[in-house]
């Protein structure tokens, strides 16, 4: 599968839910149970353990799982290349298909063959 979600930066999102929250760093960081200065690895992280993300979730009322990655998959599917193929009793009607999308299906065909 492609990962398609490394340019996230969940340290970064974070930061900028508790900012717009209007919650000082000290405050977040005695409900999340973390030492002030810990917040600054939090804030540059990556990645960030599933137990603490759902905690931190609770906290700033967002869903960084819808927000993130169920947001960025339905994006990723609305982007997805779709073609509409008329049919007819016999079939697809070729007839009616612009040339460039005859040759990307031939080409897409004898690719799977």
């Amino acid at each position: 599968m492609e990962n398609n979600f490394k340019d996230i930066y969940i340290g970064k999102i974070i930061q900028q839910k508790v900012d717009e929250r209007g919650l000082s760093y000290t405050e977040f960081a005695r409900k999340i149970n973390c030492a002030r200065t810990s917040l600054y690895h939090i804030f540059n992280s990556k990645n960030i353990d599933i137990e603490r993300l759902l905690l931190i979730s609770e906290i700033l009322q967002y869903d960084f799982i819808e927000g993130i990655y169920l947001k960025r998959k339905r994006q990723q599917s609305l982007l997805s290349p779709c073609i509409v193929l008329p049919f007819n009793a016999e079939g697809i009607d070729f007839t009616t298909l612009p040339e460039e999308i005859i040759e990307l299906l031939k080409r897409e065909l004898v690719s799977k063959i």
